[in-house]
């Protein structure tokens, strides 16, 4: 049995006493001198502001602004607090904004609403460049590490045009620089949370009948009693072959503060040596340790040998020279590198002064890693070292540093859940086939190697396929309206290193928005899905509706017509998918045999069932005519029976259209 981590409060508040909390300001954590200036103290309120929500969001990350925008699309009245200047987490406030994505994601590997947000983000860039760069696929940054990389500032502003229409309707509710500080239950249900602004200084206490923790950190998740895991589950517990003999709690992953860097910029930051530099050095470096005796160095400028490209354009934001001249002075590259990856168990801390020591040492390892580069970073050709001209940008990250405003995190407390998603879910040898094990609660998808970023280092782990993403992942056992939305769903440490990206993270949040979007009208808690098949499948189909794709298939997006029904017959299991690869072949005739099965499966689903034309499976390729006397308007149609077209017809009797 998994017995999990409990805390009593998060990592950015602890209770001093009844009357008394301590609360941790991340964005004013220094470098240097005392990091207790970024912990407040301050009295408990008598009583606070009652703001009346349908839906509680702790956490403006992409999860949380993915799950505001789905639940203010269905009318909901929702709530959304943000501890630092920006939305958007991982891709704006913690710096990276290289997407780390798969390679599908231009057309049917992530939500219709995560690739508007990636279209809004192109085309902010697109009547600025030279014409030859002006493409469906454009990249501002051509960096080699994605297909997008670009300034953080036009991520946000990306975000901000999609929310504002909520905004404007009074749907939406942003409260930025605010964190949870407590929360409010009766029996296992939330009823509030009580929010400190950091620099209004003012207590709100949110009132709503759904919560999502979407926060970097799972900061909601000990507030209101949630049971959680932090670090590596012992193998006993998860049975996953490559979990550690013994739990480990602090094993956790490292975190960066990202940084950019340009050429003689106009308004640039020359940090200082930090007084930790001798002892960090030995991780500065441009060789990368890919495990099994494999080094590969990289060049800062050049491509060398056996590498996919140099160190200054792994993560670049601005390639200068795909826009007019004058347009950027210079490159911009953004640095999330081994180098200023922290290994400090103490970012996610319940002592509010314990973490911003661990954020400080983040810090000023990141600082003395920019000082590395400018003094004594190896040349290309062997010669000299040091590049003296680069600086770090005071103005591309929102902070006075020139550091991200939040550290990059990769992994938070994970929600104990009604169901874990394992190593044995998502990797080979376990997983055969081209996708990963089949969900019937799937409520997303996603793809993503496990990548853990570990401060010890342990054997490689196996190859992730396609995976998808459990309802039960995203709703707590002890909490029956508080869901997941971000990478604080129910996985394993090692399951957390594929599921923790960019648009998978989006996907999360997406599809708790969703939820909350069906059980607030229904008057049920998000919970009641896991034992309702029915309400699930209506769920399912909601977000299907929404373009949120449930299963694997790499030639049916979004976007095509029939996208709804072809999820739906896979996901309900009325057509079987294609184990050795993702494709579904909309436009291939539909053999008798495979049709025969799944008439069989639909009998068992309507009502009254129904008989089956003798003689179906004997048709390599079936025609309309064979299914006319089952009605459903098959009769009406003419001609063979394409696998989309079958799709369609199925579904739509299977839910009585």
């Amino acid at each position: 049995m998994r017995r999990p981590i409990v805390g009593i409060l998060a990592s950015a508040v602890c209770a001093l006493a009844a009357e008394n909390y301590r609360i941790l300001d991340p964005l004013i954590v220094p470098a240097t001198g005392d990091p207790a200036a970024a912990v407040i103290a301050i009295a408990k309120p008598a009583t606070a502001p009652r703001i009346r929500c349908d839906l509680v969001i702790a956490g403006g990350g992409l999860g949380g602004v993915a799950a505001a925008l789905a639940g203010a699309h269905a009318g909901l009245r929702v709530c959304l607090t943000e501890p630092t200047h920006w939305l958007g987490g991982q891709m704006t406030s913690e710096g990276v904004s290289a997407l780390d994505e798969n390679r599908w994601i231009e057309t049917t590997g992530a939500t219709r609403s995560y690739q508007d947000l990636r279209r809004r983000i192109r085309g902010a860039y697109a009547g600025t460049m030279a014409p030859a760069a002006r493409t469906a696929t454009l990249n501002p940054g051509r960096c080699w590490v994605s297909g997008l990389c670009f300034e953080p500032k036009v991520g946000v502003s990306a975000i901000d045009e999609l929310i504002a229409p909520y905004q404007k309707s009074k749907l939406l509710r942003v409260m930025m620089r605010t964190v949870p500080v407590a929360a409010t239950r009766a029996g296992n249900k939330l009823r509030s949370i009580l929010v400190y602004g950091l620099e209004s200084r003012q207590f709100a206490e949110l009132e709503g009948a759904v919560f999502i923790d979407a926060t970097e950190l799972g900061d909601l998740l000990p507030l209101a009693g949630a049971g959680f895991h932090t670090g590596a589950e012992a193998r006993a517990e998860t049975g996953e072959p490559d979990a550690p003999e013994v739990a480990a709690p602090q094993a956790l992953q490292s975190f960066t503060y990202p940084f950019v860097l340009a050429e003689n910029p106009s308004h640039g930051i020359k940090p200082d040596r930090p007084a930790s530099y001798q002892q960090d050095k030995e991780h500065f470096t441009f060789v990368v340790d890919y495990g099994e005796g494999r080094l590969l160095r990289y060049g800062m400028f050049d491509q060398l040998p056996g590498t996919p490209g140099s160190f200054w354009t792994y993560r670049r934001l601005i390639a200068a020279d795909q826009f007019p001249a004058g347009k950027y002075r210079t490159d911009l590259s953004m640095i999330n590198w081994s180098g200023n990856d922290v290994c400090d168990e103490g970012y996610l801390s319940a002592d509010p002064l314990t973490a911003a020591r661990a954020l400080q040492h983040g810090k000023r390892v990141a600082l003395g890693f920019a000082w590395w580069i400018e003094h004594e970073a190896p040349h290309d050709k062997g010669h000299g070292g040091g590049f003296p001209a680069l600086a770090l940008l005071e103005d591309e990250l929102g902070s006075s540093d020139g550091l991200s405003q939040f550290p990059y995190i990769r992994e938070s407390r994970r929600m104990a859940s009604l169901r874990t998603i394992r190593e044995q879910d998502v990797a080979v040898p376990w997983q055969a086939g081209a996708r990963a094990a089949a969900f019937d609660d799937t409520v997303g998808i996603g793809f993503y190697p496990i990548d853990i970023h570990g401060c010890t280092r342990g054997k490689p782990l196996p190859t992730s396929k396609p995976y998808q993403i459990p309802l039960g992942a995203l709703l707590s056992r002890d909490v029956g309206n508080l869901l997941a939305g971000a990478k604080d769903l129910g996985a394993t440490h090692i399951t957390n290193g594929a599921y923790r990206l960019h648009p998978t993270e989006w996907a999360i949040g997406e599809a708790g928005g969703l939820v909350a979007a069906w059980a607030i009208p229904h008057r049920r808690e998000p919970v009641e899905l896991a034992q309702d098949r029915d309400a699930l499948r209506a769920l399912q189909r909601q977000l299907l509706e929404a373009g949120h794709p449930l299963a694997w298939f790499d030639d049916v997006g979004p976007e095509d017509p029939a996208f709804a029904a072809i999820q739906f017959a896979a996901v309900d299991g009325l057509m079987t998918m294609d184990g050795g690869s993702l494709a579904f072949r909309p436009e291939d005739a539909v053999s008798g045999e495979e049709a025969a099965a799944a008439l069989r499966e639909l009998a068992r689903r309507v009502s009254g069932g129904f008989e089956i034309p003798r003689g179906l499976e004997s048709n390599a390729a079936l025609q309309w005519a064979q299914l006319a006397p089952l009605g459903h308007g098959a009769e009406r149609r003419s001609g063979a029976v394409k696998r989309s077209d079958f799709a369609e017809w199925l579904v739509g009797w299977r839910i009585g259209r």
